[in-house]
């Protein structure tokens, strides 16, 4: 049984595609660009605690917001004042950015043994992010934050992205590398159909839209930005 229902997206043409993601580009707001910003510059040239501060400051307003029980403030507090330790910030970047450097489109092909990895990997970094703040293991957190910002092949499984798929909120971590597998059969669907790369496609209209020279967009951001933009036409 599957896990996502892409009953929304139904034989999403080229255009509609582009149209989805021109749609999202041209809204107001900071938060437009700043996961470009941190992706193609703050993730890998900050220190630990800096990326995490810098981090968590992006997302706690500025249209992300994810600091509604308070999950960005109080870690942020917690790094400055080194309840979280400079040892255990170390390891929570490196079992983040040890995660398999696979697209969302390679993962359908992925063998067991990589799935299992991601399986174990996602409950690792939910296990931190738990002893960290209560609020902060939720699948939305998850991957809206730790995900998409620094792993890129994940779109935010927030509630619009949700209902868009009709997900619910509580799936395991087994059940997400599941609909990450079939976002991947998705889009290769779509790019098959429309001689297209989805996160070439994003990416060049985010620069359109922008009229700068915008580094190229993960694959995961650029398939939550088609699926915001879905969520909206509901």
């Amino acid at each position: 049984m599957s896990v996502c229902d892409f009953s929304a997206l139904g034989n999403l043409t080229l255009k509609g595609a582009q149209d989805c993601i021109k749609r999202y580009s041209r809204q107001n707001g900071l938060w437009i660009h700043q996961f470009d910003t941190f992706f193609g510059t703050i993730r890998t040239t900050a220190t630990p605690d800096k990326r995490i501060t810098v981090l968590l400051s992006i997302v706690r307003d500025n249209g992300w917001n994810m600091n509604r029980k308070g999950q960005c403030a109080n870690i942020i507090e917690k790094v400055t004042t080194e309840e979280i330790s400079k040892e255990e910030l170390d390891g929570f970047w490196k079992a983040i950015d040890s995660l398999p450097k696979v697209s969302l489109r390679q993962l359908p092909a992925a063998p067991p043994k990589l799935l299992e990895q991601l399986e174990t990997s996602f409950g690792s970094i939910r296990k931190t992010l738990r002893r960290w703040h209560r609020s902060s293991n939720t699948l939305c957190f998850l991957t809206k934050v730790v995900l998409m910002f620094n792993w890129g092949q994940s779109p935010a499984f927030d509630s619009r992205v949700r209902s868009t798929l009709k997900l619910p909120n509580d799936l395991s971590n087994k059940e997400l590398v599941e609909a990450l597998v079939e976002m991947g059969v998705w889009i290769l669907d779509f790019e098959s159909r429309n001689n297209i790369m989805l996160d070439e496609l994003a990416t060049n209209e985010m620069r359109q839209a922008d009229e700068s020279s915008l580094g190229q967009l993960p694959l995961g951001r650029g398939l939550d930005m088609l699926l915001f933009s879905l969520s909206q036409q509901g």
